[in-house]
């Protein structure tokens, strides 16, 4: 992460390799959740040669690319209060996002971040000493902001570190933030910043949980129920169907869709592993 980040990028983006062996920082910030979620049906937002110099503008986009995700998946929400709820995060995440931008990042530095880092990318030795990395193609120039402690230390889905186990998160955090802190001291940086200060900044203000809510491929609603909005309102707020008519004009409308797909997806997906259990009997007998 430190290494990643000790040079400083002038636009949010990632890499294009020419033929004629340079590199430029001229394409899309291509993270692996937009790639997931393109290939899995979501219509392309951020169009291929789009850079940013600006954090808000990448933030609108990938509300964009999660509105278009939740309108094409047929299986985006289970039933009514479920849509009233995605619909609602949506709308109140929107309303924040101002909080946790920082200003004085706004127009950069930017920062290369391992968009795929992950225990299953990363090889030990028999002393636990990390030997390589694998999938290092999803590299990003992003808002600093962004960077923050690995969730998956406490072998946890971001969506599941609350309760106990956020407890048990944070316990590793704070570990992993001194070893952070005594590294980036034998770091020479061209970029002046603390990361340590701004990551423990990012924590202490909920930060962290907004741009995982973003950057993650299903986790929005989770983050945003657990983690964002008992900041603002305790008990946990629950005006989620009046807020749900807020994210379009023809919230209503969108809500009696979403319902109706996932019905005609699960009636399709029973039929399906009918079939199967069928043909599987039919083939012991």
């Amino acid at each position: 992460m430190l290494s990643l980040a000790r040079i400083p990028q002038p636009r949010i983006g990632s890499f294009r390799f020419h033929d004629n062996g340079t590199i430029t920082l001229t394409n899309r910030p291509l993270t692996c959740s937009i790639m997931l979620l393109e290939n899995d049906g979501t219509p392309r937002t951020i169009p291929r040669n789009n850079t940013y110099p600006y954090t808000e503008p990448f933030i609108a986009d990938l509300f964009s690319f999660h509105d278009k995700r939740f309108l094409s998946h047929p299986n985006a929400i289970f039933d009514e209060k479920d849509c009233h709820g995605e619909m609602a995060a949506k709308v109140m995440l929107r309303a924040l996002a101002y909080h946790y931008v920082r200003q004085d990042q706004r127009n950069g530095p930017f920062f290369l971040q391992l968009d795929d880092l992950h225990a299953s990318n990363i090889f030990v030795d028999d002393d636990w000493n990390v030997t390589c990395f694998i999938d290092l193609e999803w590299v990003c120039a992003l808002p600093v902001e962004n960077l923050s402690v690995p969730y998956w230390l406490t072998g946890c889905a971001i969506n599941e570190i609350r309760n106990e186990r956020f407890l048990e998160f944070d316990k590793i955090r704070k570990e992993f933030m001194a070893i952070f802190e005594e590294e980036e001291c034998k770091v020479i940086a061209e970029h002046g910043l603390s990361l340590t200060q701004i990551m423990r900044e990012t924590w202490e203000s909920g930060g962290m949980w907004f741009w995982h809510s973003i950057m993650a491929t299903n986790a929005m609603h989770s983050l945003f129920t657990y983690h964002i909005c008992p900041r603002f309102s305790r008990p946990v707020f629950k005006e989620e169907e009046f807020l749900s008519k807020f994210w379009s004009e023809d919230a209503a409308k969108v809500v009696k869709t979403k319902v109706a797909e996932y019905n005609v997806y699960e009636t399709e997906l029973k039929q399906i592993f009918n079939k199967e259990n069928s043909d599987v009997c039919n083939d012991r007998q």
